[in-house]
C-alpha cells in the first residue's frame, strides 16, 4: 500500500507542472545579475585593449593575466546576463522552455577537442595569451556540464533552462566566492591551532611514514605545507562547500514536486561551481594546467552529486515531510564525505607527484605523467569512475516513473556510494605507501 501511495503522488506530481518562484526570489536573482554584469560592461574596451597588449608575450604573468581576464569576462556576461535575462522574463510571467541538452558523446568530444586546441595553443609563442584562455575556460566547463547531461540523461522532468541557467550561475558566482571567503577564515584559524599545538603529532606521523615509505616521501607528507593542504582540501573544504553550493538552490526549490526535479536543480548549481573552481585550478596551475583539468575532469560528479544529494534533503525539509532533519544530516554527511575522500585522495597524489607539494620548495607537481603515483592515481579514477556511476544511479532512483520497490539485494545508490567512499578511504592510503616503498627499496 504504501508503495501504491508513493507510486500515485509520483505520477500526479508528473503530470503537475511545478509553481513559480516567489516574487522575492526573483528580484534577488535579477539584483544579484545586476551586481554581477554591469560593472564589466564599462571595462570592456579597457579589457579588449589589455587583451590585445599581450600579444607578442610568452610570459607566465601574460598568460595568468590573460586568463583571469577572460574569466571575469565570460563569467559576467554568461552568469550575469543569464540571471538578469532569467529574473526580468520571470518578473513578466514568461514561460521558460524545458531543458534540453546534448548528447553526453557531444559534450566529451568538443572537451577534448577544446583541451588539445589549448594545449597546442599554449605551445604557440604569442598567440597563447590571446586564443588560449577561451579554450582554457571551454575545457573547465564542459566536465561539470557533462556531469549534468548525464545525470537528466535526457530526461529533466520539469527543469527549465531559466531554473537551470539560474542554478549553475549562482553555483559559480555566489557558492563559489562565499566558500572561498569561509574556507579562508576557517582554515586560518584551525592552521593557527595545529602549528601551534600540534608539533608532536607531527613528529609521531613523520616517524610512523618514515617506516612505512622512507624518510625522503614522509618529509614531504609531515611538512606544514602538506597539513595545511590535507586540513583545507580534505576538511574544510567539503564542510564548507557543499553547505555554500547547496544554499543558493533554497529559492528555486519553490514548486518543485518531484524529487528529482529538485536532485537536478542541485546538480546544475554544483556544475557551476565545479566550472569555476577548475578555472581557478587552471588558472595558478600554470603551465600544468591540461593535466589538472584532464584529472579533475575524472571527479567531475563530484560537486554535482554533492549539491544533489543535498537540495534533496532541503527539498524534503521545506515540505516538511517526516524524519527530514535526520534526512538532511545523512545526505549532508554523505555529501562531505565523498568530497573528502576525493580531496584527500587528490592531495595525497599530488604531495607524492611532486617535488614538495606547497612545501618550503617550488611546487613541481607533474600532473600529466607521475610514475611513483600511478597506483594512486588509479584508485582516484575508480572513485571518480564510481561517482559517476552513483551520480546516474540516484538520478535513476529518484526518476518519478520508475518503480519504488526495489529488487532482493539491491543496494540503494546513497548506501553504494557511501561504500565506495569507505572503500577508497580504507585503501587509498595503505596502497600507495606500499607502491611507495616498494619503489624505494629498490
Amino acid at each position: 500500500m504504501e508503495d501504491t501511495g508513493q507510486q500515485a503522488e509520483n505520477e500526479t506530481d508528473q503530470k503537475t507542472p511545478p509553481k513559480s518562484v516567489g516574487r522575492w526570489a526573483k528580484l534577488l536573482v535579477l539584483i544579484w545579475g545586476v551586481v554581477v554584469l554591469l560593472p564589466i560592461v564599462p571595462l570592456l574596451p579597457v579589457s579588449c585593449c589589455a587583451a590585445l597588449s599581450t600579444i607578442g608575450y610568452d610570459e607566465s604573468g601574460a598568460r595568468a593575466y590573460s586568463l583571469g581576464l577572460a574569466t571575469s569576462v565570460v563569467v559576467a556576461v554568461a552568469c550575469g546576463g543569464t540571471m538578469l535575462f532569467g529574473s526580468s522574463r520571470a518578473l513578466a510571467d514568461r514561460p521558460s522552455k524545458q531543458l534540453r541538452l546534448p548528447p553526453l558523446w557531444v559534450a566529451i568530444g568538443v572537451f577534448v577537442m577544446t583541451l588539445a586546441v589549448g594545449l597546442g595553443l599554449w605551445q604557440v609563442e604569442g598567440l597563447a595569451p590571446l586564443l588560449g584562455p577561451w579554450f582554457i575556460i571551454a575545457a573547465a566547463t564542459l566536465p561539470p556540464v557533462a556531469a549534468v547531461i548525464w545525470a537528466a540523461n535526457g530526461r529533466p522532468g520539469w527543469l527549465t533552462w531559466r531554473r537551470a541557467g539560474v542554478a549553475f550561475s549562482a553555483g559559480a558566482t555566489v557558492s563559489a566566492p562565499l566558500a572561498i571567503l569561509i574556507e579562508i577564515l576557517v582554515s586560518t584559524v584551525i592552521i593557527g591551532l595545529l602549528l601551534g599545538l600540534g608539533e608532536p603529532v607531527l613528529d609521531a606521523l613523520e616517524e610512523l611514514v618514515d617506516l612505512l615509505a622512507g624518510g625522503r616521501i614522509g618529509h614531504a607528507l609531515t611538512s606544514p605545507g602538506f597539513s595545511i593542504a590535507l586540513v583545507g582540501l580534505a576538511v574544510v573544504a567539503p564542510l564548507v562547500e557543499e553547505l555554500a553550493k547547496s544554499l543558493v538552490v533554497l529559492p528555486l526549490l519553490k514548486g518543485l514536486k518531484s524529487r528529482r526535479d529538485a536532485f537536478l536543480l542541485g546538480v546544475a548549481a554544483g556544475a557551476g561551481f565545479a566550472a569555476l573552481e577548475n578555472i581557478v585550478y587552471a588558472l595558478f596551475g600554470g603551465s600544468y594546467w591540461g593535466g589538472i583539468l584532464a584529472v579533475r575532469a575524472l571527479g567531475a560528479a563530484v560537486h554535482p552529486l554533492g549539491t544533489g544529494l543535498t537540495a534533496v534533503a532541503w527539498h524534503a525539509l521545506l515540505n516538511r515531510n517526516p524524519g527530514t532533519g535526520r534526512r538532511w544530516i545523512g545526505a549532508f554527511g554523505l555529501a562531505v564525505v565523498q568530497h573528502a575522500v576525493w580531496n584527500s585522495g587528490l592531495v595525497l597524489w599530488m604531495a607524492l607527484s611532486g617535488a614538495a607539494f606547497l612545501g618550503p620548495e617550488p611546487w613541481e607537481a607533474n600532473l600529466l605523467g607521475a610514475g611513483i603515483a600511478v597506483g594512486i592515481l588509479a584508485l582516484i579514477a575508480l572513485e571518480g569512475v564510481a561517482l559517476w556511476i552513483g551520480l546516474r544511479a540516484l538520478s535513476r532512483r529518484l526518476e518519478p516513473t520508475a518503480a519504488e520497490a526495489h529488487t532482493a539485494g539491491e543496494i540503494p545508490a546513497e548506501r553504494a556510494i557511501a561504500l565506495w567512499a569507505v572503500a577508497c578511504l580504507v585503501i587509498l592510503l595503505p596502497v600507495g605507501l606500499a607502491v611507495l616503498q616498494t619503489a624505494w627499496g629498490r
